[in-house]
């Protein structure tokens, strides 16, 4: 039996989902049953939940996002439940029986309303973009993303604030589970000296940022394990 479907079976029997397999046989670089429970104990306990984390925030990230663009799609094209909403026609001002004057004034009437119309939206779209910005702000502070990547935001592109910051949720967490198979090709990953410690998302910055106080040292491993 192949060493992948050894550590598949001692997965399997200690309730991990399978698929962390190929990982596991990476970061403790198994070749062979020797020593293969301690190595599946120390992926349970230090290195799995802190990935169900990470998959656990995409997806979360993933329905809302695709929440709010339904809602988006159906407020932009006056839908319902997938259905058009029926609007009442207005009714149309009858002139015929009305003087060349009066016309002449309800038709200039007419052209300034629509002239100031023009200059409102003008001015709606403009307050728009700037609440598009404070709210794109907002979202993306909470999301908790490098400070850096805020320029990133599109607040007028045809794809939703929530849309681009799940995105970079997505490449967050691709980021942050990257320094770990960064630390295991290095040979700097020491499972045995773990201590649990929570990194700050500030410390996750510069660390992604490549703050040197941050990063230098080579014995930290992804996602806040020290």
């Amino acid at each position: 039996m192949k060493i992948l479907a050894i550590i598949k079976a001692a997965l399997k029997k200690a309730g991990i989902p399978e698929k962390y397999a190929g990982k596991v046989q990476k970061l403790f670089n198994i070749e062979s049953e020797e020593n293969l429970e301690t190595y599946i104990a120390l992926f349970e306990e230090n290195i799995l939940p802190d990935i169900e984390e990470a998959e656990g925030s995409a997806k979360t990230a993933a329905e809302a996002a695709a929440k709010k663009a339904i809602e988006d799609y159906e407020k932009q094209y006056n839908l319902k439940d997938g259905k058009v909403i029926e609007q009442k026609k207005p009714e149309e001002t009858n002139t015929d029986d009305l003087s060349p004057a009066v016309k002449a004034l309800i038709e200039a009437q007419g052209k300034q309303i629509s002239e100031l119309t023009g200059v409102v939206n003008k001015l709606a779209n403009s307050v728009t973009t700037s609440q598009k910005q404070s709210s794109a702000v907002a979202l993306f502070k909470e999301a908790k993303l490098p400070e850096k990547w805020l320029s990133r935001i599109d607040v007028n592109s045809d794809k939703s604030v929530d849309e681009q910051i799940k995105e970079l949720q997505e490449e967050w967490a691709e980021l942050r589970q990257s320094v770990i198979d960064d630390q295991v090709e290095t040979g700097n990953y020491r499972p045995n000296q773990y201590v649990s410690k929570e990194r700050t998302e500030k410390e996750w910055a510069d660390f992604m940022n490549g703050d040197k106080e941050i990063s230098k040292d080579a014995s930290v491993a992804s996602l806040g394990l020290d």
